[in-house]
């Protein structure tokens, strides 16, 4: 089978797109990824198997915005019609994208797949007047897929589907990681020399997530943790690292070899709280319902974790004894998590890995979602 994935994304910040096209050129197929790729994660040669192009995003100002936005739609569109004479599925990866292809998708056997939870998306950026009525997409296509049940579940009653999506996780393969560049060993050096048991938070550094409760905590523990933020550095890292004496920095590392760092954690934070802002499209259901990758990359290395009391933790990190679940971010809870699993931590190691191991991403793709 030929599958054509097309992601209007940067692929560094989609692990499981990356990890769908391995899965794919495992199973025996011939897949064309189309995306965004500014840290050059693939290359452009094709090898029989796997071709990929890339797509250069426009820096856009005010004046271009709209011309470009029409430009690369158009494109885009061009790049698909053409290489869909050859590919049996067109697989797209987000709303964004299935947005701007749009009456493209009715000419193939599409695979609608959504990383976010959303009603609709507006047609034009930056403007929430004219929607795209993007359930139109996913009413005609061949499959939508989700990343979590209740996710599916939402959708299904939002948009009226024949079909509840059916869910693909976030997990990713934690397989040993070779032939690491030089300037990604550098940035390892300060934590592979770490003696201290290591929290490790990595996602977005923002006011609003609860790291000040977690360095609080380990402060008062003393000095035998340390908390390591991982992330793109900004003046919220900064006050961080200069307010409290046990909280290390370590700058963005792109996947796989942020898994470098993920495997060397004692405990995992997982925080997802509803945004107050409403920029985004999002539903204010998304970070409720979530779907994290990082509750596959803690669990394949057996890292026990601790996250705030949310549906799509409560019953994935509580439900299998994985880790704890606190009902508020204040150090004092904290400092209990912490030690209920040390206390407990070969059991809650090895459900992580029972965990791990429930969900057959091979299968659910070539299976339920292919139909080979």
């Amino acid at each position: 089978m030929r599958v054509l994935i097309v992601n209007y994304y940067e692929i560094s910040k989609l692990p499981p797109v990356r990890n769908l096209v391995d899965i794919l050129l495992k199973n025996g197929c011939i897949v064309t990824l189309v995306s965004i790729d500014k840290n050059n994660q693939y290359k452009t040669k094709q090898n029989g198997k796997f071709t990929f192009y890339k797509i250069e995003e426009e820096k856009n100002n005010i004046i271009s915005r709209g011309i470009n936005f029409i430009s690369r739609k158009k494109k885009l569109r061009e790049l698909v019609n053409d290489l869909m004479k050859n590919h049996d599925i067109l697989w797209t990866t987000t709303d964004r994208t299935a947005r701007d292809l749009g009456p493209v998708l009715f000419k193939y056997k599409h695979v609608m797949q959504l990383m976010e939870l959303i009603y609709d998306i507006p047609y034009f950026p930056r403007q929430k007047i004219i929607q795209s009525n993007i359930k139109k997409y996913a009413k005609k296509a061949y499959k939508v897929v989700v990343p979590e049940y209740n996710r599916a579940q939402i959708i299904n009653a939002w948009w009226g589907l024949e079909k509840v999506p059916i869910v693909l996780p976030n997990k990713q393969s934690v397989e040993e990681i070779t032939d690491v560049p030089d300037d990604i060993k550098e940035r390892l050096q300060k934590i592979e020399n770490e003696t201290r048991k290591i929290i490790l938070y990595q996602g977005v550094i923002r006011k609003e997530r609860p790291l000040d409760a977690f360095a609080e905590a380990i402060d008062e523990l003393g000095e035998n943790y340390v908390l390591y933020i991982m992330g793109a550095k900004n003046e919220e890292v900064e006050r961080l690292i200069n307010t409290y004496k046990n909280v290390k920095h370590i700058d963005f590392i792109a996947p796989p070899y942020h898994l470098l760092v993920t495997q060397k954690a004692y405990i995992g934070i997982l925080s997802y709280v509803p945004r107050k802002d409403d920029i985004l499209h999002y539903s204010k259901l998304n970070e409720i319902y979530c779907a994290p990758n990082k509750l596959y990359e803690y669990s394949g290395y057996k890292v026990p974790m601790i996250g705030n009391d949310i549906p799509g933790l409560r019953y994935t990190i509580g439900y299998n004894a994985m880790g704890v679940i606190v009902d508020k971010f204040e150090p004092t809870y904290i400092k209990t998590a912490i030690k209920t699993i040390e206390m407990n931590y070969r059991e809650f190691s090895q459900n992580c890995g029972e965990f791990y191991n429930m969900t057959d991403m091979d299968s659910i793709v070539m299976k339920e979602i292919l139909d080979m």
